[in-house]
Formats: C-alpha cells, structure tokens, sequence
C-alpha cells in the first residue's frame, strides 16, 4: 500500500483501520448525490419522498453506525457478564442439590442396611 494510501487510513479504539475521506471528497459526493436528486426530482416530482428517503439511508448509516457502536458494546458486554454469572449460580445451585441427594442416599442406605441400588 503507498505512502498516499495509508495517509487516508486512520486507526479506530478497535484497531481496525477505517477509511476516512478528505472533506472535499466528502463534500462534492454530497453535492453530486444533492445535485443528481435534484435532476431525479425535476422530471418525476412525487418520488421526492422516496428519494429523501434513500439519501437519508444512505448519509446517515455511517453516522448512526459511529453513535450506536459504543452502545451495542456496552449492552454486549452486560449480556455476557449476565450470563457468565447466571452459569456461576446454576453450577452452585447443582453442587449443593448434588450434596443433599449425597447425604440423602447415604443416610436411607444406613437406614436400610444397603438395599438401595447404586448406579456403576
């Protein structure tokens, strides 16, 4: 990759290197796709609506992508301590159900001089 290709690279808190045009790149595709809407709009007036639509779609993905990042992390992580801790409690809650059923089958088989049936 040259020297003029990296320099548009920048690094995210990720590290995943994401593309960041110059502003008059960016500011003549806004023009381009304002000024191609406009021609759509002259001959075909009522697809106003649809194509506002499409550019909103399309202008503002990236911008609601950068917003929403953080927050889809953060409900991620809470999801996986949740569970992790959830499967902490279920595997305490099994030993201690397994401790009783112990002592409740060595205290019948006392009881009954070893005539309950033990698994191999």
């Amino acid at each position: 990759m040259s020297a003029e290709e990296t320099s548009h690279l920048i690094s995210d808190s990720s590290g995943i290197g994401i593309s960041n045009p110059e502003p008059e790149v960016e500011r003549g595709r806004l023009l381009a796709s304002a000024g191609l809407i406009g021609a759509g709009i002259l001959i075909e007036p009522e697809l106003l609506g649809g194509a506002l639509i499409g550019a909103s779609i399309v202008y503002g993905l990236p911008l609601m992508g950068r917003l929403l990042r953080p927050a889809m992390t953060s409900a991620a992580e809470l999801g996986y301590f949740a569970v992790a801790s959830v499967s902490d409690l279920l595997t305490t809650a099994f030993d201690q159900v397994q401790g009783a059923v112990a002592a409740v089958r060595s205290d019948y088989q006392r009881s009954r001089g070893s005539s309950f049936i033990s698994k191999p």
